[in-house]
């Protein structure tokens, strides 16, 4: 269902969970706090700042487009763009089922999922971060519908879907693709734990597009002297 190569849904997955020493040690560095001691109250910007550099970097190494949210002072939040104009949101799980239940209707991830009408005829999934689109108070569906093209506004046209990748990395690193109807309920799930590698780290600097060097049928083959963007394959 989802219009990426393997190969990139396995990069993103390993880069939503992925740590690295030396960024750790370098940020530790940078507020003075070689030692752990001190306070960190920047780290979990730090973190995010990581991934979503990460997944620039690895926008660029596939061919594909990304777009930079800035959501007040505070925060920046990038997006992936498919190949189809559809787009690729990142969260944490914990805080994605807080947004569903508990956010505000013009948070951006409500705001992206009024572009799904396409998944609206499909049957929701059994999840407990179903609920009503609005309260009896909520601005009207059309009044957010506007302020989500205006976030937007960076892009030529409005997406063609939007997907969300979900991560857990507390004791046990999970990540999971999702897409929501416009009512905000689950049509559509499935999980990628299985792509997490140990250790994993991704190469950005080579010209070889594929991050895994093991062979695969799925891998499209790769000429040596020029670097290449690789073919589809959906993930269904």
């Amino acid at each position: 269902m989802i219009n990426l190569h393997n190969d990139i849904v396995k990069a993103i997955a390993n880069i939503l969970v992925m740590d690295d020493p030396e960024s750790r040690y370098l940020y530790l560095q940078s507020i003075n706090n070689e030692s752990g001691e001190g306070t960190q109250n920047s780290s979990p910007q730090h973190k995010w700042d990581y991934r979503y550099n990460s997944l620039i970097e690895m926008a660029k190494k596939f061919g594909l487009q990304y777009v930079k949210l800035n959501r007040g002072k505070l925060w920046e939040a990038v997006l992936i763009v498919g190949p189809e104009n559809e787009l690729y949101v990142f969260f944490s799980h914990k805080n994605m089922r807080n947004i569903i239940k508990k956010g505000k209707n013009n948070h951006y991830l409500k705001l992206l999922n009024l572009f799904n009408t396409e998944f609206d005829a499909m049957a929701p999934l059994n999840s407990q971060m179903t609920l009503p689109i609005y309260d009896s108070d909520a601005e009207s569906e059309e009044n957010l519908k506007e302020q989500a093209r205006e976030m937007l506004s960076m892009m030529e046209e409005n997406p063609s879907k939007v997907y969300v990748f979900a991560f857990d990395h507390s004791f046990i690193s999970t990540v999971k693709a999702l897409a929501f109807n416009t009512r905000h309920e689950v049509v559509w799930e499935k999980d990628l734990t299985e792509l997490i590698e140990p250790n994993y780290r991704l190469v950005l600097k080579e010209d070889n597009v594929n991050p895994d060097k093991r062979e695969s049928k799925n891998t499209p083959e790769i000429k040596k002297e020029k670097k290449q963007i690789v073919r589809l394959k959906n993930i269904k």
